[in-house]
C-alpha cells in the first residue's frame, strides 16, 4: 500500500524555471541602456525589496498580494535608481514573464505519471494571475496565497492547512515538494512529510530539517 494519497506541489523553481525569464522583464524597463549585468543587478534589487517586505508581512500576520508586493518592491528600487518608469506597468511585465516560465525537462513527464497514480494539487505563494496554465491539462487543484489569504509558513500556516482539510486525509498521507524554506518549514509545521527540491546542490541551514533531499522530479518520482 502506497504511503502517501496526496501529492503537493509548488509552482516556481519546482515545475517551471522563472529565472530565464529575468532579461524579458528588464528589457522593457531599460530599453537601449540594457544589458545582462543591468538586468541582474536590478533583478536581485527587486528580489532584496520583495522579500524584506514578504517577511515583514508574514511577520506582522497581514497579508498583502503578490501584485501588492511587487508594485511597492518596483517602486523602491526605481526610486533608488532615479529610474522613470511605471512600476504598475513593471509589475504587468513582471506577472506576464512569469506565465510563460518554460517547464523543466522532467515536469511533463512526471505529471503525467503522479496524476494517474495520486490525488495532486499546486500550493503557490502567488497571485492566480502569475501562474503558468499548463496546469489546466491536468487533474490538479489549486491552493494559491491569494485564494486563501495566507502564505505558506506564515503565522497563520493556513495554506496547508486548506490542503489537508480539502483532502480530508492524515496530514501524513501528504508529501509536498518545493525549492523554498517556506515549503518545508510550512508543510513540517502541519505534519504533512516535506522534500526539498534542491536543483543547485545548496546547503540546508535551518533547524527543522526536511524529511527528503532530491535535485530533480525524477528523483522524488522514486520517493514514492
Amino acid at each position: 500500500m502506497k504511503p502517501y494519497k496526496v501529492i503537493s506541489l509548488d509552482m516556481f523553481q519546482t515545475l517551471v524555471n522563472i529565472q530565464g525569464r529575468t532579461g524579458n522583464v528588464w528589457r522593457p524597463i531599460l530599453q537601449e541602456r540594457y544589458s545582462e549585468e543591468r538586468a541582474a543587478e536590478l533583478g536581485g534589487l527587486l528580489l532584496s525589496h520583495y522579500y524584506k517586505a514578504a517577511t515583514a508581512i508574514r511577520d506582522s500576520g497581514v497579508y498583502w498580494t503578490s501584485r501588492e508586493i511587487y508594485s511597492d518592491s518596483f517602486k523602491k528600487v526605481f526610486q533608488q535608481e532615479a529610474m522613470e518608469y511605471d512600476y504598475l506597468q513593471a509589475v504587468d511585465v513582471l506577472f506576464a514573464e512569469h506565465r510563460l516560465s518554460e517547464l523543466y525537462e522532467e515536469t511533463e513527464h512526471f505529471l503525467q505519471r503522479i496524476t494517474g497514480e495520486y490525488q495532486v494539487c499546486i500550493v503557490s505563494d502567488t497571485d492566480v494571475e502569475m501562474l503558468p496554465d499548463f496546469y489546466k491539462s491536468y487533474p490538479i487543484r489549486l491552493f494559491t496565497s491569494e485564494e486563501h489569504l495566507s502564505y505558506k509558513n506564515d503565522s497563520h500556516n493556513r495554506m496547508f492547512g486548506e490542503v489537508i482539510a480539502h483532502y480530508g486525509v492524515e496530514p501524513g498521507q501528504i508529501i509536498h515538494i518545493g525549492d523554498s524554506v517556506s515549503d518545508v518549514l510550512g508543510a513540517a509545521r502541519a505534519g504533512i512529510k516535506a522534500c526539498w527540491l534542491n536543483r543547485n546542490q545548496e546547503v540546508w541551514n535551518h533547524e527543522v530539517q526536511p524529511d527528503y533531499m532530491v535535485k530533480n522530479l525524477d528523483e522524488f518520482y522514486e520517493l514514492l
